[in-house]
């Protein structure tokens, strides 16, 4: 077999232009127009409305290839473009050898009939993604109606390109064209493996593995099939037929070989090398042994939702991502690394990959399953209705059979999930849409007919889901706390206060959250100082979600004080998202083992903008991505605040924002939640401080819990303080003491805002990677700002007591930085904490 690789310098113009300009592949034409200095960055400003016509417009990429005539001796030459965005034509030497209208292909092309030795051309036509999907849609016997934002582009639901290129309520509306995976020759007159799936059988003495091999033989013929994993080599004779088939080989693994593969925080994540020959043709992976499984089983609070994995419970503990960036050229190995990694020391254990997007690429995949990140895979659609013609439901079932083949053997995967609210639309949104019936129907072929029994077929080890948020199979109710997964968003979309959270009583969140402002570091990237205002028009179009900054500003006047200065406002808009997450994971993190999951919305950013990440474009850790680690620790303590309503209003019953009162909080009940699969001992020290130290109470608490036990521990009474100590005066702290990784807990009985918060000023003291902060008086959400360094601090946004003392050191992840940390932290930290904003 012989490969030769197409990557690299292209050259692309208009479809009906004659300029010619150069392109790199993999890339996209966004990418390459910014490189070749012919759009403005789409970043900056408001550029993004001026360079709307890129997508619709109709592309050309070509290059010429030496091709070596001993490719050209193979049996069979196949052109490999494992990515084409999207609606393409692929010529060679002028000849059509394939075309596609689905980006989340890959696509082999006949290619022998249209090579000759020497030079050859080959060209991708692209047809305008938006222009497609318009004429589709006109097309369309009925409407089918999907989510607009405030910029975007139409018809995106004809196209098998991912959502968001067409805008989105975080993104911006880029919607590219382009080769945006690896592009390749390949000749071979042997049997060529395409690809190899696994699935495991734990119920014996020891793992049967299935190996199953989907290979492209160019003659018929009788092959050794060799397969060699964890000290075990299993070699079977098979007969192939000419044409694409699979064969398969069950290899019995001795359990004593190998270690099994756990989620982070619950255990290690051994990998073995997987090698599967087939006559000349081997072929290599990675795979971890383990066995998960979602439990889906009536109980008394209604139905089950949560994973086990190797037998133990797993409380789902992460967020949900968006890709990596909207131009090609941005999505490096590096960005990925960085997401995982920040994931993983965050004590998260599943991230859940969004349907509006793209597949993400390998690595990333890779990386999940080396730091035991479990992945919800959404197939990709969102926020709408789909046709379901038949050349539509064709690539549809050809992008699920590719995917599912192209990710199975990874150990992270954990579910395949049919898509992104779509159920919502369809029963919610447009339930009253005079073709609703109509949308049922494309509804069942699409997802029941189509997308369920391909992924079923390809992966029956998985579980799958048949949507988010559902109730699951043949229920179409998206929205029923008992049972299945939901999404919860009154807090922000509706603009309930945070204690809304405590009247939620749900089996596993996969959706939730609250916004922040990006760092001024981001900001700087992409606006003048002159925008630097909540409301300017530029910093508005970098806020896709309409009113949203309007939002931050409504709720932060409720629990904050107003800071006047943009940099302090950014700062607190940060704490307001890390308080808002707080609220809603510690609670149903609380509630365990009913409650069983809680992935927070979102993750990462694909450009500097307001929204609901916790880590920006850049990588810079917000305050919630550090408050993430508390939330997520392994034991957590949480205070959870009993209340004293006004005007007799029932808050849990509220319909609107305005009626829900809270009213005072009367009491902070400390509890102790653990995710360790063993009993756990120790004791959680309690104190009960003033802002500038005087003592009010000191209790030691012993702690002798079960394994994944949540329980409360203790109270402490508004009414219990002393008569001369102000409820806005004091904080209440606990810490536990024993054997495993937790972070201390803060409580107050009145909201920031009212809190006689002392002047204090911090001791800094640097030294190396450590930097140490004390104080005299209380200081909240100490915050130490490495600026633009890549790295991230082992905890930031702290509470000091008077009188404390905590050193925090800082991690690079940038190798080639960590060189540098000292003196950069000794030139750029900056420090601050909450009085110092007002």
């Amino acid at each position: 077999m012989r490969t030769q690789s197409l990557n690299g310098q292209w050259r692309f113009r208009r479809s009906d232009g004659e300029s010619w300009f150069d392109g790199e592949v993999p890339g996209g034409v966004y990418t390459d127009l910014l490189n070749d200095g012919v759009i403005p960055d789409p970043f900056v400003a408001d550029n993004e409305l001026d360079v709307q016509w890129v997508g619709t417009t109709d592309w050309v990429y070509r290059r010429t290839v030496d091709v070596d005539e001993r490719l050209l001796d193979h049996e069979r030459v196949v052109l490999r473009c494992d990515g084409l965005d999207t609606v393409a034509t692929v010529l060679i030497n002028g000849r059509v050898v394939g075309e596609s209208v689905n980006m989340h292909v890959g696509n082999e092309f006949d290619a022998g009939a249209a090579l000759e030795p020497g030079e050859n051309e080959v060209t991708v036509r692209f047809r305008s993604p938006v222009e497609h999907g318009r004429e589709r849609a006109a097309e369309y016997p009925h409407e089918v109606p999907s989510i607009r934002y405030p910029v975007d582009q139409p018809g995106r639901a004809f196209v098998r390109k991912a959502q968001c290129h067409y805008g989105w309520d975080w993104g911006p509306c880029l919607p590219t064209s382009g080769i945006y995976r690896d592009i390749s020759l390949v000749g071979y007159s042997e049997p060529r493996i395409r690809y190899a799936k696994t699935e495991q059988d734990h119920s014996g003495e020891g793992i049967d593995l299935t190996v199953t091999v989907g290979v492209d033989a160019p003659t018929a013929g009788t092959y050794d099939l060799a397969v060699e994993v964890a000290e075990t080599d299993v070699t079977e004779s098979v007969a192939l037929d000419a044409g694409e088939q699979e064969v398969e080989l069950v290899v019995p693994v001795d359990e004593g070989a190998v270690v099994l593969w756990w989620p982070n925080g619950y255990g290690d994540q051994p990998l073995y090398d997987l090698s599967v020959s087939l006559g000349e043709h081997t072929h290599t992976d990675r795979i971890g042994f383990r066995e998960v499984d979602l439990v889906v089983e009536p109980d008394e609070a209604g139905t089950s939702f949560y994973f086990e994995v190797n037998g133990e419970p797993v409380y789902a503990k992460g967020a949900n991502t968006i890709p990596t960036a909207p131009l090609y050229g941005d999505v490096t190995a590096e960005r990925y690394e960085h997401l995982i990694r920040s994931a993983a020391d965050a004590n998260m254990n599943m991230l859940r990959v969004w349907g509006g997007g793209y597949y993400e690429g390998e690595r990333f995949y890779d990386l999940c399953d080396e730091y035991g990140l479990l992945v919800w895979q959404d197939f990709m659609f969102s926020c709408s209705l789909h046709p379901a013609d038949d050349a539509f439901l064709d690539t549809v079932e050809e992008e699920v059979r590719y995917q599912v083949r192209r990710l199975a053997t990874h150990p992270s995967i954990a579910v395949w999930c049919a898509n992104n609210e779509n159920e919502e639309a369809l029963e919610n949104w447009y339930g009253d849409h005079e073709r609703h019936e109509s949308h049922r129907e494309d509804y069942r072929a699409l997802y029941e007919e189509t997308v369920e029994p391909a992924c079923r077929e390809e992966d029956p080890s998985r579980a799958y889901w048949p949507g988010s948020p559902s109730s699951g199979p043949g229920e179409l109710e998206p929205y029923v706390f008992e049972k299945g997964d939901i999404h919860y968003w009154d807090v922000w979309h509706r603009g309930q206060p945070f204690e809304d959270y405590y009247t939620t009583e749900p089996r596993f969140v996969s959706e939730f959250g609250y916004q922040s402002f990006p760092s001024l570091d981001s900001l700087r990237t992409v606006l003048d100082p002159g925008d630097f205002n909540p409301t300017s028009p530029m910093m508005e179009h970098h806020q896709r979600n309409p009113g949203g900054n309007a939002t931050i500003l409504r709720r932060m006047a409720d629990y904050f004080r107003i800071p006047f200065d943009f940099g302090d406002f950014v700062y607190v808009s940060q704490l307001l998202q890390a308080e808002a997450m707080s609220t809603a994971i510690e609670y149903w993190r609380r509630r365990k083992p009913t409650t069983m999951g809680a992935l927070y919305w979102q993750l990462n950013d694909l450009w500097p903008v307001a929204s609901w990440s916790s880590i920006e474009y850049d990588g810079k850790w917000k305050a919630q991505q550090y408050a993430a680690r508390r939330q997520f620790a392994p034991v957590l303590l949480s205070f959870h605040p009993e209340f004293e309503g006004r005007d007799g209003v029932d808050n849990a019953q509220a319909e609107d924002p305005g009626d829900a009162d809270w009213g005072d909080v009367t009491a902070q009940t400390l509890w102790i939640t653990s995710d360790e699969t063993r009993s756990l001992t120790g004791t959680v020290d309690l104190d009960v401080v003033t802002f500038d130290g005087e003592l009010v109470r000191e209790e030691s608490v012993a702690v002798d819990i079960d394994a994944h036990e949540s329980t409360a521990l203790t109270t402490i009474e508004r009414a219990g303080l002393p008569e001369d100590v102000a409820p806005s005066e004091v904080m209440v702290r606990a810490a536990f003491d024993g054997p495993s990784e937790s972070y201390p807990s803060t409580a107050f009985f009145a909201d920031y805002k009212r809190l006689a918060l002392p002047e204090t000023d911090l001791a800094v003291e640097i030294d190396g990677s450590d930097v140490t902060i004390g104080a005299d008086r209380a200081a909240l959400f100490v915050e130490l700002d490495p600026g633009a360094l890549p790295g991230a601090f082992a905890d930031n946004y702290v509470h000091l007591v008077p009188g404390e003392e905590r050193t925090l050191s800082f991690e690079a992840y940038d190798d080639r930085r960590e060189a540098l940390v000292e003196t950069h932290l000794a030139d750029e930290l900056s420090v601050r904490h909450l009085r110092e904003t007002y």
